[in-house]
């Protein structure tokens, strides 16, 4: 084993720069749920590539953005670990704009870190030359001192193959984190509760999507064989948010429920009895004991 390759290498940036989706394309497979809303990623997602003799952690962090929050100040603290404690740093951008005051305060985060950094310049798909890549590149090449600016596309795979091959050149020596068939460290609870949400953000506006948390209280085998019963709650931290989510007779949370049914069912690998409640619990982001509860300490 004194040859073996493994270590870790964390995803960094601003909210929305595609570092969910960089991390499923990598994988091969959805791990992490993805949407344009800030905050999407609540929780440390670790993808696992495997080779013959490496092996390679991916490690999905929550976007740093302002904190306005205790969960949004505990989400910035786990981003900023992760970076710090990795193998690697990819700090990902996004090539749609030019660097923003986020993008230079999350540069910042990291300005200091021991271990190889690169930058990541994502979403070059949407110029139709290379040649128009090249100011935003210029622009983002400024934020701090990179080994390698590499411009890539998740949504498309560009130059993933390269991405891969710099990571793989970071690994230290060790010994491998995970057995050969794994390819994350989510627990089923965990990504059934996921995918809910996902489907919260995609189809909520404004600050709703923010205050919902969704919690499985329940998930087990039905009556009817082959079929799994799953009872989960979403949480909301006001009235007002709770009304806009069962909508006018019950319309929101039934188009959740048809929207998330099927993810689940291809999740789980059978068919899913899906029950979704909405309850009120005022102020949770901001409160350590339901921060616990949820999962997100």
């Amino acid at each position: 084993m004194s040859e073996y390759r493994s270590g870790f290498v964390a995803l960094v940036g601003k909210p929305n720069v595609g570092k969910s989706t960089l991390v499923n394309a990598l994988v091969g497979r959805p791990i992490s749920i993805t949407s344009s809303k800030p905050e999407t990623t609540r929780r440390r997602i670790l993808g696992v590539l495997h080779g013959e003799g490496y092996q390679i952690v991916l490690v999905d962090t929550p976007g740093l953005g302002s904190s306005h929050t205790l969960l949004g100040r505990k989400l910035r603290d786990m981003a900023t670990a992760e970076g710090a404690e990795a193998d690697m740093v990819a700090f990902v951008v996004d090539t749609t704009h030019y660097p923003t005051k986020e993008d230079r305060e999350a540069a910042a985060v990291f300005a200091d870190v021991k271990c190889p950094k690169v930058m990541i310049a994502n979403k070059v798909d949407v110029h139709d030359n290379a040649e128009k890549v090249l100011p935003y590149l210029e622009a983002y090449s400024a934020l701090g001192e990179f080994s390698q600016i590499l411009p890539v596309s998740a949504q498309k795979l560009t130059n993933l193959d390269k991405f891969h091959e710099l990571m793989l050149a970071a690994m230290p020596e060790g010994v491998p984190f995970f057995p050969p068939e794994s390819l994350h460290d989510v627990d089923k609870r965990t990504r059934v509760e996921e995918l809910i949400r996902e489907q919260v953000l995609r189809s909520t506006r404004q600050e709703l999507p923010h205050s919902v948390a969704v919690q499985v209280e329940d998930m087990k085998p039905g009556d009817t064989p082959g079929v799994t019963l799953i009872r989960a709650i979403l949480y909301v931290e006001r009235e007002s948010q709770r009304r806009i989510l069962i909508g006018k007779k019950g319309e929101m949370l039934k188009k959740l429920g048809m929207l998330a049914r099927p993810l689940l069912e291809e999740e789980l690998g059978g068919r899913v009895f899906l029950e979704l409640w909405v309850k009120v619990k005022e102020g949770w982001r901001d409160r350590p004991d339901w921060l616990r509860a949820l999962g997100y300490e």
